[in-house]
């Protein structure tokens, strides 16, 4: 086994004593090979591969929360307020479009109703007063301000006519469906709530009996076809993620299976508590496989287009401060070569400065002939 001393040192060392000035005592030079015999290589099973460029495969492991596509999402809430009679629906049921959730006893399409049919005949005797006053108009025999006055009324008769009706269209019915005003019902209606899209009922607000308004939410529907899977990115790892980037989604509960999804949003506001900045993956759920509240595990690929050298990261290892690998340099001797690292993957590590392509670079038994190095270290301290 050898090791490598500065000459500056030496030379140094020897100045001194010439001019009479005290030596101080030096920290011994780290040794910078070790060399090993044919059967300690055996012993260790050690192993080398070749410096190579190439894209570096890299995976960033996250952590993420299943959830609800909220594109998919809705909340259902009624066209009009009453008591609620019928509520054929339970929580978790699939449901179609249209189909029915509840059944509200309303008077307020009621007195809707009633509100239009007063409006249609005021409607329709203000346009009889102006076609008579026209009439008598063009004959000269009203006054100029009776036949104004008359306009006036019809048009504020035809105002309140269409504001009745938009009414009645916003509380889902449909004015040509209503009959004349003797046949109208002033009680109570009973209003359908129905479905807005296929889905499943995530939630459920309501029970016979209850009393609802216009502004309260009934259900909440969300199309699990395709899910959300939200996922935390530290700080550090920010410049990694991109739209676009594919992911595979695991989940405790399917060993050994992976979903496919996307990156299709990244948050622009760092969470002040956690330091984290929270990504989008979109994946297709058509099994219902991922169910919203799960846990899952996220790996994106942030591999990079660019040409870089790497070596495998069972290669690098850390001594004091520096990262250092060991070159294979033939019939056993192993030199200790310092080097700069840039970018990491679970399994590969890019090497900036200190090695070259092809050079062999010890993997496994790194680790053992920096321990080789380190016990010649305190030997020659000794």
């Amino acid at each position: 086994m050898t090791k490598t001393v500065p000459l500056l040192t030496v030379l140094a060392g020897i100045l001194a004593v010439m001019l009479g000035m005290p030596v101080r005592a030096e920290e011994p030079a780290t040794p910078a090979e070790v060399r090993l015999t044919e059967n300690q290589i055996k012993l260790i099973e050690l192993r080398t591969t070749r410096v190579a460029v190439g894209k570096l495969a890299a995976d960033l492991a996250l952590n993420g929360e299943v959830t609800p596509d909220q594109d998919r999402t809705v909340d259902v809430i009624p066209r009009v307020g009453g008591y609620v009679r019928e509520v054929p629906r339970q929580l978790g049921d699939t449901v179609r479009a249209g189909a029915p959730l509840a059944v509200i006893e309303s008077s307020e399409i009621a007195r809707a109703e009633a509100a239009y049919h007063v409006a249609f005949s005021k409607a329709d005797l203000s346009r009889s007063q102006l076609a008579r006053e026209t009439s008598l108009r063009n004959q000269k025999i009203t006054p100029e301000q009776d036949f104004q006055s008359a306009r006036q009324a019809a048009t504020e008769a035809d105002i309140e006519l269409r504001a009745a009706e938009r009414k009645l269209t916003l509380l889902g019915v449909n004015v040509k469906t209503i009959g004349s005003a003797s046949h109208t019902d002033p009680g109570l209606v009973r209003v359908p709530v129905t479905a807005p899209i296929d889905g499943t009922l995530i939630e459920k607000h309501v029970a016979v009996g209850n009393q609802v308004t216009d502004a309260t939410t009934l259900f909440r529907i969300a199309n699990l076809d395709r899910v959300w899977v939200i996922a935390s990115v530290f700080e550090k790892n920010m410049g990694q993620v991109a739209i676009g980037q594919k992911a595979i989604i695991t989940l405790t509960a399917y060993p050994g299976r992976e979903f496919e999804g996307q990156v299709t949003w990244i948050a622009d506001i760092v969470d002040e508590k956690t330091r984290t900045l929270r990504v989008r993956i979109e994946v297709e759920n058509k099994e219902r496989a991922l169910r919203p509240g799960s846990f899952a595990r996220v790996k994106i690929d942030t591999a990079s287009s660019k040409e870089v050298l790497a070596v495998p990261a069972l290669a690098v290892q850390r001594q004091k401060a520096e990262q250092i690998v060991f070159v294979a340099m033939g019939d056993g001797l192993f030199s200790r070569r310092e080097v700069t690292v840039g970018a990491r993957s679970r399994d590969t590590v890019e090497i900036l400065s200190g090695l070259e392509a092809g050079e062999q670079v010890v993997t496994q038994g790194s680790f053992t002939l920096k321990s080789e190095l380190e016990k010649a270290g305190f030997a020659d301290h000794d």
